[in-house]
């Protein structure tokens, strides 16, 4: 038998199922909607297959990986880390475009705080921080 031979066999079977069916959706393998199914309706079986064919997919992926680390460390070691070497170089490039602390830090302005004058013919101006305490304008500023 080849390596596909067994996923070859499974198709062969669901699709085999499959033949004639106008509603052909197969629920996941031991979900409420499979165990909502009637006893004898084939796609409980068809589920079984999909799941045994997913279970011995995943067991020979681990088999090949625990071969390859008995066998090449360094390759098995690039292999497991591959998607997370690829999302650090995707965020790399993001991350040196940003500025450091230390240019944010440069290019802020401290600029002194306002100073707050009460205008003649407004209303007084109060006073941030102190409840109930307002500028009022210079008396001098009035007479003119």
């Amino acid at each position: 038998m080849t390596a596909d031979a067994p996923q070859l066999w499974a198709e062969h079977q669901v699709t085999t199922l499959a033949e004639g069916a106008r509603d052909w959706t197969v629920p996941p393998y031991g979900s409420l909607a499979w165990s909502q199914l009637p006893p004898n309706d084939p796609r409980r079986y068809a589920a079984v297959v999909e799941a045994a064919e997913r279970w011995r997919r995943q067991v020979a992926e681990e088999q090949r990986l625990d071969q390859l680390a008995d066998e090449d460390p360094a390759a098995w070691y690039a292999e497991v880390t591959a998607g997370a070497n690829d999302e650090a170089r995707r965020l790399a490039g993001r991350l040196a475009r940003r500025r450091t602390q230390l240019e944010l830090e440069a290019v802020r302005t401290h600029r002194p705080p306002h100073l707050l004058r009460a205008t003649p013919g407004w209303p007084p101006v109060a006073i941030p921080g102190r409840p109930g305490r307002y500028l009022h304008p210079a008396a001098d500023l009035v007479a003119a």
